[in-house]
């Protein structure tokens, strides 16, 4: 269950910084409504279909392999997508932002749904994978603008939101390293 928890952490608190980013367009950037709102369409539209192939290639090159592959470039990019933005504060930035961060998410988020029900047995299978993905969800995706605007306050560093990424990245990069021998395609 802690390593269901564990691999569905990055995938929620990007889920729910990606949504964040209308509301960090016009807070920090001091762009209007709309520019968040088409970046986050196009960083949907980039999840919906990129998903569908990492999923795939998952059963080819392993689950872990990828995962761990994307912790990764969340870790290196989350730092440099958010500078971005406040250092050229454009609908161009938001866009570019949100469809990065959607684009590594599918490669993740792709994966994650093969790995869970890899995780448990059949027997306790639909329960494990939909409390641990539950209790995810409301800890590191569900507080995750709440935290984001938290930092910016606390810090003054408008940047400061990658640091939750970069932290979330780690906890699931931690949870996968320890999944690989318990998968058929680790």
């Amino acid at each position: 269950m802690l390593l269901a928890i564990g691999a569905s952490v990055i995938s929620n608190s990007s889920n729910y910084l990606i949504l964040y980013i209308p509301t960090y367009a016009v807070k920090q950037m001091h762009l209007p409504q709309s520019t968040g709102f088409v970046a986050t369409l196009v960083g949907a539209v980039i999840l919906s279909t990129v998903s569908l192939f990492s999923g795939h290639l998952s059963d080819k090159i392993g689950r872990v392999r990828i995962m761990l592959a994307m912790t990764a470039v969340f870790l290196v990019t989350a730092y440099p997508v958010f500078w971005m933005m406040v250092a050229y504060p454009s609908m161009a930035a938001a866009i570019l932002a949100a469809g990065w961060l959607s684009l590594v998410k599918a490669g993740y988020s792709g994966v994650l749904p093969s790995l869970l029900a890899e995780l448990f047995p059949t027997e306790t299978r639909g329960i494990g994978m939909s409390l641990s993905y539950s209790i995810s969800v409301t800890i590191f995706g569900g507080f995750a603008p709440l935290i984001a605007t938290w930092l910016i306050a606390q810090t003054g560093d408008p940047l400061s939101p990658s640091f939750y990424l970069m932290f979330t990245a780690v906890l699931s990069m931690i949870a996968l390293s320890f999944t690989r021998g318990r998968l058929r395609h680790g």
